[in-house]
Formats: C-alpha cells, structure tokens, sequence
C-alpha cells in the first residue's frame, strides 16, 4: 500500500509538471498527454485502495500503526490508499520438536520427534496479532511448550507404559500442549510422536528380556508337550494291563490250563520237534 501512494503521488506531480512543459515551438505540451497522466494516477489511486484476502486467511488493518478492530474475511475488499493489511492464515499448520529428550518415571532416557499440529483460534486472530505482529508464534510460543510438555508428561510413565500406552502418551501431551497455547489464541489438534525410543542400553536390556521370555515360553512348550506323551504312554499301559487282565480272566473262566492248550493246538502246525531234551514232555502229549 505504501508504494502504491509513492506511484500515486508521482504520478499527480508528473501531471501537474506536464502542463508547464513547451514544446519547441514555445506552445505547451497537448492537453492529450496530460489527460493520459491523470487517467493513470486515478487508476493507480483506485487500485491502492483495492486488496484481496486469500481463501483460509483473514487479514488485520492497520492505519499509522494502529489496529482497526475488525478483520477482512476472504475476497476482495477496499479500504483507504493509507492503510496496510496483513494476512492470517486460519488453516491447519504444523511445528517440528526434534530431538526431544526427557526422563521416565522409573529414571529411563527418552526421546523423540513431536510434530504438532494446530490452528489459530479465528475469533482471536487480531489479538494475536496485537500479542505478536511478527506472527512467528509457532517458533516464539508453541515449540518451546512442546519441549516443556513432552518433559512433564513423560515423568509421569514408566519406560514400559510409554510403549504399551503411546496413544494415551501423545493424547495427554496434546491436552497439556491446548491448556498452556490456550492464552496465545492457538488451539493444538493433536500430537503424534515420532522416532521414539531410548537409550541403547535399555534397548538392550528390553531385547534380552524378549529373548528370555521366548526361551521360557519354548521351555514351557516343550515341558507340556513331554507331560502329555507320558501322559500317553502311561495310559496306553494302562489299556494294555486292562486288556490282559480281562483276557486271563475270560481264559480262567473257560477252562485255565486245557483252553491254553486248545488255543495252542489250534494255532499248531502240525510239524513235532525233532529233538527233544531228556525228561523234558512232547508237546500235546500228557505223559502220566
């Protein structure tokens, strides 16, 4: 806006000046030349109080440094050839933590990357302004609580529970991040943490607990796996006991000695030995 004044103002005195200019012959410069000056300087006066507010912004009006109290919503707007605007951008946006270190409850190291994402409260935007004419807030205001947030939160955890419970972590980071950037007029969406972990000796001491409780859990495995072949086996023997128990009872109930001895006879083939102990009984004979 200012140097569109500067051109307005230049133009007017080239305007004026144009009437005083002669021509060779002594006669004055056409009233055509002066016409065109006057027309550019009203085009440039017209445009000077012409602006346009981008889509997702508002803009803040100021008049020698001070602050109209209402704001300029999208599209085109005029406003005085002295007054300068400057956008807001209300969309989302977002602020990198890097390298964020702090300490668990139990005294682990922990660090990660925090991306926060955010708004600025659209109702506040000219306090803001007012607050921070730089508009530098995530810089000035939001990094720095993330930093301090991601500290405080993380204390009141167990390395354990920042695994187990990362949703719940980032959840709470991001409501202590919206009660501390509610007085600067940005409304914090959410907070995902990235890259976190800790330090390598903890990490390693997680991996050899894993590899334990593996080798415990196989242990184990292999522990059920023998008890029930025993198991088993023991009840195989157990049928077999049975099953000869029932056979030498069904073979006393059918005549002891002689049935064994037809059960023998049926199963002969008929051949003798040819050779035989002394003393000792041909067999199926019964030598009395």
């Amino acid at each position: 806006m200012f140097i569109a004044s500067l051109i307005l103002i230049l133009l007017a005195v080239l305007t004026v000046a144009s009437t005083f200019v002669l021509r060779p012959g002594g006669r004055t410069v056409p009233r055509l030349v002066a016409g065109v000056f006057f027309v550019l300087a009203v085009v440039s006066f017209a445009s000077s109080m012409f602006t346009t507010v981008p889509a997702s912004n508002v803009a803040v009006v100021t008049t020698f440094g001070k602050v109209s109290p209402e704001l300029l919503g999208e599209g085109a707007h005029f406003i005085a050839p002295w007054s300068r605007t400057r956008d807001i951008y209300l969309g989302q946006q977002r602020v990198d933590a890097a390298k964020s270190d702090a300490g668990s409850k139990d005294l682990q190291s922990v660090h990660a990357d925090l991306v926060v994402n955010f708004v600025i409260d659209p109702t506040k935007a000219r306090d803001l302004y007012v607050m921070n004419p730089t508009l530098s807030y995530a810089e000035l205001l939001l990094q720095p609580a993330t930093y301090e947030t991601f500290k405080a939160v993380v204390a009141q955890y167990t390395a354990e529970e920042l695994v187990t419970k990362r949703q719940e972590v980032s959840a709470a980071i991001a409501r202590n991040l919206q009660q501390r950037m509610k007085q600067y007029h940005l409304v914090v969406q959410n907070v995902n943490l990235v890259n976190f972990g800790f330090s390598k000796a903890f990490d390693a001491a997680i991996e050899e607990k894993v590899t334990a409780n593996q080798k415990a859990a196989t242990a184990e495995n292999n522990l059920k796996r023998t008890k029930f072949e025993a198991e088993q086996r023991i009840a195989q023997a157990e049928g077999e006991a049975k099953a000869i128990a029932i056979q030498s009872a069904a073979i006393e109930k059918s005549g002891g000695a002689g049935y064994v001895q037809l059960q023998a006879i049926a199963k002969w083939d008929g051949k003798l030995p040819q050779y035989v102990a002394a003393g000792s009984p041909m067999p199926f004979v019964s030598v009395k």
